[in-house]
């Protein structure tokens, strides 16, 4: 004969063991926030507001992009990591939080890997190798070649000591084998006014701000930091079309704390998954504005991010760059 206390703890699980699925479907309850590190107007910034639209639909309840920007999105992260784990506070942030900032800097408020979990991962970027054409080069291999004929004479622009567009150029010289010289600028903006200005020979830079100028012609675009060239930019050869086994850029997901209930995340998961295939979705906030579509759901995404940090140490944990 069972006993009473066996008896009750079967009656106890059966009561709670549809907990995690009735918090599903009761998300959300309210308001959602999501936080993002960077400042209004930009493409993360209008891809979030993209998300978020298509959500508040989908849910009937208000989602909303919140900007707490400062310290590479540290300033956000903590802020998400530190928020009631119940999926109604959320961080859409790049690769550099889980990369960068915790491997280049000595101290930080909150673990990105313990106290975050990942959600969805929404899109990729990858890096154009520009030159300005006064340099008189039309390839990867013309650069490399003028640069190891001048060591350190040639010098490129980033938008700050562990910004993509310098660790790209890091990784560059380091496969190519030639020493650079580095100017740091204060954004993406003022790299690309220095490239124009020919304060600098040459950068690495986002797709979307290098189409104007390479298409008229004021800039020239080297080499594409993906797997495949850019539709966008058909002309720019691959890095490993060149014969440099490396690849630039960065990727952006949307996170949440730590311990927040599997089932919400997977709900909030699948439901932003939706929304990214969406053709018109893409067409404007993905393609349009020439990134790449990743759209990886919760487990995937965990692995492309145990897979990231895994390459960022083998190629930049020996170099000992900090940032602090």
């Amino acid at each position: 004969m069972n006993s009473p206390a066996y008896l009750l703890a079967g009656f106890i699980a059966c009561l709670t063991a549809g907990v995690p699925q009735a918090q599903a479907q009761s998300f959300p309850a309210r308001s959602v926030r999501i936080v993002i590190g960077v400042v209004p107007g930009g493409v993360i910034d209008t891809l979030a507001r993209g998300v978020t639209a298509e959500l508040s639909k989908n849910w009937n309840q208000s989602v909303v992009v919140e900007n707490r920007v400062g310290a590479g999105d540290i300033i956000a992260g903590d802020a998400v990591a530190k928020s009631a784990p119940d999926g109604h506070t959320l961080l859409l942030t790049s690769s550099a939080t889980f990369l960068v900032n915790q491997f280049m800097r000595s101290k930080l408020p909150y673990d990105p890997v313990k106290d975050l979990v990942p959600v969805v991962a929404l899109t990729r970027t990858s890096d154009v190798l520009l030159a300005t054409p006064k340099l008189g080069v039309s390839s990867v291999k013309e650069l490399v070649a003028l640069a190891k004929s001048k060591p350190g004479a040639l010098n490129y622009g980033s938008f700050g000591i562990g910004s993509a567009a310098h660790l790209d150029a890091v990784a560059f010289a380091s496969v190519a084998g030639i020493r650079i010289t580095h100017i740091p600028y204060k954004g993406g903006a003022a790299v690309i006014a220095a490239l124009l200005g020919g304060e600098i020979d040459f950068s690495f830079s986002g797709l979307t701000p290098s189409l104007g100028p390479v298409k008229q012609g004021l800039l020239k675009a080297l080499a594409f930091g993906a797997a495949q060239r850019s539709p966008a930019l058909p002309q720019a050869s691959t890095f490993q079309e060149a014969g440099y086994n490396i690849e630039t850029g960065s990727w952006f997901g949307v996170f949440g704390p730590a311990a927040t209930p599997r089932a919400i995340v997977e709900k909030i998961s699948a439901d932003t998954s939706r929304v990214l295939a969406t053709p018109a979705f893409r067409d404007r906030f993905v393609l349009g504005v020439g990134m790449e579509e990743l759209n990886l759901q919760a487990g995937p995404f965990a692995e492309l991010l145990r897979d990231s940090r895994e390459k960022f140490v083998s190629q930049y944990g020996s170099l000992k760059i900090k940032l602090d």
